[in-house]
C-alpha cells in the first residue's frame, strides 16, 4: 500500500510538471533546433523565476530507405518534431555544423562599430580561408584586447558558403529556386515546416553558450570536441570565451568506413556490411589491446582496433597539432580539460584512449550540468544528453549576436518588428485617445449638469441678492455720511499750529496735506501728537508719507498723511 501511494504522489507531481511545461510553452521561449544527418534534436528555454531555463527536449530519429528520400524525410521529421513544441510565439534558432562553415577570431584596431563591417570584410578578402564570392558572414564583438601594448578588438567571425544556407531554409520555407539536388523531376518534394527561422547561429557560438553558463575557472582553457556523423569540430574557449574554431577530418561516417576495410582472417577475407560497423561502434565502440571477444561472429577485438587504428591516430593528430597552434598564436598555456559532445562522443573507449594519447583529462560533456531545467524529466533519457548539446546552446542564443540569415531576411524581420513596434505605439495612442475622450465627454456631460443645476439655482437666489444689494447700497451711504461728519468734527478742532490744504476720500482711503508752524523737531511732535489723534478716532494705518521743511517758508514742516477710514461699526 505505501509503495501504490509513492507511485501515487510521482505520477501527481510529474502531472503538475506537465502542466507547468505545457503553460511556459505557449509563451515567449527560444527555441534551438540541430538537423543531424541522423535525428532532428529539438530544445526549448524559457525566462522563468529570472533565468533562462530548459523547458523541453525531443531527439527525433530520421527514418529513410534511400539516400535520396533523405531531404523528404528529413522535413518530415522536423515536422513531427515540431508538433510537439509552441512555435506561434517562439524564436527559433538553427545551428549549423557544416564544413562549409568558417570561425576565426580576428583583432581589429578601435573603430566605430559601424565602419567594422567593411574593415572585417577587407580582412576576410584577403584571408586564404575565406571564398568571398558566395559567401554569407556576420561577426561579433568578443572584446579588447592589447596587441603590442596597443588596445584592440577582438572580432569573432563566421561565414558559410551561401548554398548552405539555402539548404537549411529550405526546410522551413518555400523558397525561389531550383528543385532540390538529389530528387527526380516526377517525385514529391515534402513541403516546407512553414516557419520563419530567426537566426542561425555556427556550432561554436552554440556550444559558446553553454560554456558560458558552466562554472568555469578565471582564465581556464577548455577545448570541446563536437563528433557527429558527418561533421567533427574542435573549439577552444578561455574563460568562457571562443578563440579558436578547427573543422576536424575524422568524423563517425570516417569510423565506420574504417570497420567496413576488408581484412584476411584464417577464413579467409572478411569485410562489414554499413550497418554491421553501426552496431559495433554501437555496443563494442574501440577494445583495448587486452579484450579478447568475437564481435557479430565474424570479427575480432583485435581486428576492430586494427581497423580503427588509423582514423583514431588521425584524430590525435589533429587535436595535438590545434593545441600546438593555439599556443603558438595566441602564446596561450595548456588546454585544461577536452570536453566531448555529440553522437560519436558515447562511443565506449573513445574517452580512454584520448585520455591516454593526449595527456589531456577528457569526460563526456553533459549541457545540463550547469543550465536551468525545469525539471528532471526534461530530457527523457541521460544518453540524450551529449546529443542535445547543440539543440541547448542554439535555445540559449539572445538573438543579438552572429547571424547567419542572408541580408534580406534579416531586413525583413527588422522591419517586422519595426511595424510591430510602430504599430503597438499607435494602438496605445488611439488608446490613450479613446480613454481621453470617453473621460472628457464624462466630464462634460457632467459639467453641463452641474450647469443647469447651478443656473436653476442661480434664478432662484436672483430676486434676494437684487435686495441685498439694495441694503448694503442703504448701508454704505449711511457709514459715510456718517464717518464724514465724524471727519468733519474731528477736523475742526485741529491744533492751531497745523493748517490743512487738501483732503482727499476715496473708497476708504483718506490723504490729509497741509503744514505744521515751528521749529523742525517741535513741529514733527505736534504733528505726531494729532496722528496719534486721528487714529484712536476714525483713521486705521494711518502714517506720515511725506514731510520736508517748507523752503519759502522758515519754521514751518509740510506734510501729507495716508490712511484707511475707519468704519462705523468699528468706531
Amino acid at each position: 500500500m505505501v509503495e501504490d501511494k509513492n507511485i501515487k504522489e510521482v505520477e501527481n507531481t510529474n502531472a503538475e510538471w506537465l502542466k507547468l511545461q505545457e503553460t511556459l510553452g505557449q509563451g515567449r521561449s527560444v527555441i534551438g533546433i540541430d538537423i543531424g544527418i541522423t535525428s532532428v534534436d529539438v530544445a526549448q528555454v524559457v525566462l522563468y523565476k529570472g533565468k533562462p531555463t530548459l523547458i523541453k527536449t525531443a531527439v527525433e530519429p530520421i527514418e529513410i530507405f534511400h539516400e535520396r528520400e533523405r531531404e523528404n524525410a528529413t522535413i518530415t521529421t522536423l515536422k513531427r518534431v515540431l508538433s510537439q513544441f509552441h512555435t506561434k510565439k517562439a524564436d527559433i534558432v538553427c545551428v549549423l555544423s557544416s564544413r562549409q562553415i568558417v570561425v576565426e577570431n580576428m583583432i581589429m584596431p578601435l573603430m566605430p562599430k559601424e565602419e567594422l563591417f567593411e574593415a572585417v570584410h577587407l580582412e576576410m578578402m584577403n584571408s586564404k580561408r575565406f571564398n568571398i564570392e558566395n559567401l554569407i558572414f556576420d561577426f561579433q564583438i568578443a572584446g579588447r584586447t592589447i596587441d603590442n601594448g596597443i588596445e584592440k578588438i577582438n572580432v569573432t567571425v563566421a561565414a558559410i558558403d551561401k548554398s548552405a544556407v539555402d539548404n537549411l531554409l529550405a526546410k522551413f520555407m518555400r523558397q525561389q529556386a531550383k528543385p532540390l539536388a538529389g530528387l527526380e523531376a516526377d517525385e514529391k518534394v515534402e513541403s516546407p515546416v512553414g516557419l520563419e527561422v530567426t537566426s542561425i547561429i555556427p556550432l561554436s557560438i552554440a556550444i559558446e553558450n553553454i560554456i558560458k553558463k558552466s562554472k568555469v575557472r578565471t582564465d581556464e582553457i577548455v577545448a570541446i570536441i563536437e563528433m557527429g556523423t558527418m561533421a567533427a569540430e574542435l573549439n577552444i574557449y578561455r574563460n568562457g570565451q571562443l578563440e579558436l574554431s578547427r573543422q576536424l577530418s575524422v568524423t563517425g561516417f570516417m569510423l565506420s568506413r574504417s570497420l567496413m576495410r576488408a581484412f584476411f582472417t584464417e577464413q579467409g577475407k572478411v569485410g562489414l556490411t554499413m550497418e554491421e560497423a553501426e552496431q559495433i561502434k554501437k555496443e563494442y565502440g574501440i577494445p583495448s589491446p587486452e579484450d579478447d571477444y568475437i564481435a557479430l561472429g565474424k570479427i575480432s577485438a583485435h581486428h576492430i582496433l586494427s581497423l580503427l587504428r588509423p582514423s583514431l591516430e588521425q584524430l590525435v593528430q589533429e587535436i595535438g597539432r590545434s593545441f600546438d597552434y593555439y599556443r603558438e598564436r595566441l602564446s596561450a598555456g595548456k588546454v585544461d580539460r577536452l570536453i566531448l559532445f555529440g553522437g560519436v562522443a558515447r562511443m565506449k573507449g573513445l574517452l580512454e584512449f584520448l585520455n591516454a594519447e593526449l595527456g589531456v583529462s577528457v569526460c563526456l560533456g553533459n549541457p545540463l550540468s550547469d543550465v536551468e531545467t525545469l525539471f528532471d524529466g526534461v530530457v527523457l533519457s541521460q544518453d540524450d544528453a551529449p546529443v542535445l548539446a547543440k539543440a541547448i546552446g542554439a535555445a540559449l542564443s539572445d538573438c543579438k549576436g552572429i547571424n547567419l540569415l542572408p541580408a534580406h531576411l534579416k531586413d525583413r524581420k527588422k522591419k517586422s518588428f519595426e511595424r510591430m513596434i510602430i504599430a503597438g505605439v499607435v494602438i496605445l495612442f488611439l488608446g490613450i485617445l479613446l480613454s481621453v475622450y470617453s473621460g472628457l465627454s464624462a466630464k462634460k456631460t457632467q459639467a453641463v449638469k452641474e450647469r443647469d443645476a447651478v443656473q436653476k439655482e442661480y434664478e432662484l437666489l436672483l430676486p434676494q441678492v437684487k435686495d441685498f444689494e439694495q441694503e448694503l447700497v442703504l448701508r454704505k451711504l449711511a457709514r459715510e455720511r456718517a464717518c464724514s461728519c465724524g471727519l468733519l468734527k474731528q477736523l475742526s478742532v485741529t491744533p492751531q499750529e497745523i493748517y490743512l490744504t487738501q483732503l482727499d476720500f476715496k473708497e476708504g482711503q483718506m490723504t490729509l496735506s497741509g503744514f505744521v508752524l515751528g521749529k523742525e523737531k517741535a513741529a514733527m511732535d505736534i504733528l505726531n501728537k494729532w496722528l496719534l489723534t486721528l487714529q484712536e478716532c476714525f483713521l486705521t494705518n494711518a502714517s506720515i508719507a511725506s514731510q520736508k521743511p517748507i523752503v519759502y517758508k522758515t519754521d514751518a514742516v509740510e506734510f501729507k498723511i495716508t490712511g484707511t477710514l475707519l468704519s462705523g461699526d468699528a468706531r
